[in-house]
């Protein structure tokens, strides 16, 4: 279902990826190309573990090509995705979803969120992390939801970061979760030493898996990386 390659274009350097808790679970990410220059990467999440959530993300997944290939911007996506989900998923389950396009032509990134964890957003001209604070019910739920629509302006060496809450709520032995702020000041570190997306993938969950020790994953873990490049 999900990206065996990273996805090439101008101005951006991107990578994601998935380590399910189980051998199926229940996160998800995909990309689409809208034009040469827009990119636009999702990740999603169906509650549940195991089997309970890889079902409806099989059906997830045909439903969101199904209406990215029938076009409009991320919200007109977004409200169709939740109508769609409501019906076909009647309440069985419900899907958590964030969604980002990049222009690369003119730095604009736009995002929706679905009750997923904030986007973060590493700013290389101040050196800090910020999380993109938008949020609404999970799809699936509610048919009177409102999406919004969150603009920002990238830089070169900025880094957009989707996380499933697997990397927030890894656990270690004490039952101490590995939390927001590791996570943000661990996504600030990777854009501070200059670290690729790809790169960047591998020392945020080599981190977690530090914080986890013995710990056994309890969550899937899901991570995008978008980092925008000369």
């Amino acid at each position: 279902l999900m990206p065996t390659e990273h996805p090439v274009i101008k101005g951006l350097d991107v990578a994601g990826r998935c380590r399910p808790a189980s051998e199926v679970g229940g996160d998800f990410f995909q990309y689409f190309f809208l034009a040469e220059d827009r990119l636009v990467f999702t990740l999603a999440d169906v509650t549940g573990h195991g089997m309970e959530a890889a079902i409806p993300a099989v059906m997830f997944s045909g439903i969101l090509g199904s209406h990215m290939e029938m076009g409009g911007g991320i919200q007109v996506v977004f409200e169709r995705l939740n109508r769609s989900l409501k019906h076909a998923l009647d309440g069985s389950a419900f899907v958590c979803v964030s969604m980002g396009e990049i222009e690369t032509s003119s730095g604009t990134f736009r995002m929706s969120n679905s009750a997923c964890p904030y986007p973060y957003h590493y700013r290389a001209a101040t050196k800090d992390v910020v999380e993109l604070e938008l949020d609404a019910y999970p799809m699936g739920i509610s048919l009177d939801t409102e999406f919004e629509i969150l603009e920002c302006q990238l830089q070169t060496g900025d880094l957009i970061v989707f996380c499933s809450d697997g990397i927030n709520e890894a656990d270690n032995p004490e039952g101490e979760q590995f939390g927001f702020e590791k996570t943000a000041e661990t996504i600030r570190q990777a854009g501070l030493d200059g670290l690729g997306a790809e790169a960047s993938l591998d020392y945020i969950l080599e981190v977690v898996d530090a914080f986890r020790g013995d710990a056994p994953q309890s969550d899937d873990m899901t991570c995008v990386i978008a980092r925008v490049v000369d």
